[in-house]
């Protein structure tokens, strides 16, 4: 399926029947080939990309989003696994959002505007190792000219996967994009030791809680 997301599926396991044809197993028969006709399917409404940086030498978090995103994945609905496998993720640099307009201004034209090649940061999911409630997971990270792998991981609860990692922008070569906008933004990043500080680490969340759908309609 194609523009939809990080992100991704419950499957249902098959509960096995004993044969026995009383009236309690019939039903619980029932119920168990009710839950496998089922699957979940990712919700573009319901998906949140978001980041931390740090700032000053106390490593104060300041968050935002990207709101325009696109995904795209191998298969269409399945299991958390089949579906984060192959998946791939477009994100816009222009769409950041922090809530703040001056600083939202500085991280396009400054941090993402130094960079080379990167209207987009391109994800693209290359393995997966657990289950459909936890695991880890490999993506390669295209930016500023730099394709590295990164690590990462994946819980899901109710309905919801929550994909979590941390990248260091010096890996992908943009150790001067952050010494750009630190000293574009100097006074703010100073504590109360009035040292000027942006750190290059950055926390990264993807969130999508995800619709329930009927195999029969996929």
């Amino acid at each position: 399926m194609k523009n939809i997301l990080p992100i991704v599926v419950l499957s249902i396991a098959l509960i096995a029947c004993n044969g026995k044809s009383t009236e309690t197993t019939t039903d619980s028969n029932t119920e168990a080939v009710e839950a496998t006709s089922s699957s979940f399917a990712y919700q573009r409404a319901f998906t949140k990309i978001t980041w931390t940086a740090y700032k000053t030498t106390t490593k104060i978090g300041v968050s935002g989003t990207f709101k325009d995103f696109e995904v795209s994945t191998q298969v269409e609905s399945g299991s958390v696994t089949e579906l984060l496998n192959g998946l791939n993720a477009n994100i816009a640099v222009t769409s950041v959002f922090s809530d703040n307009e001056e600083r939202d201004g500085k991280l396009k034209s400054i941090f993402f505007g130094s960079m080379a090649e990167t209207e987009a940061i391109v994800v693209d999911f290359k393995s997966v190792n657990g289950t459909d409630t936890a695991g880890t997971i490999n993506v390669t990270v295209a930016m500023n000219g730099v394709s590295k792998e990164l690590a990462g991981n994946y819980t899901v609860e109710n309905n919801t996967v929550v994909i979590t990692s941390s990248l260091d922008l010096g890996d992908w070569d943009a150790s001067s994009s952050v010494d750009a906008l630190n000293e574009a933004c100097d006074d703010l990043h100073k504590g109360e030791d009035g040292v000027s500080k942006l750190w290059p680490t950055v926390d990264v969340t993807i969130e999508s809680t995800l619709k329930e759908v009927s195999n029969e309609n996929i």
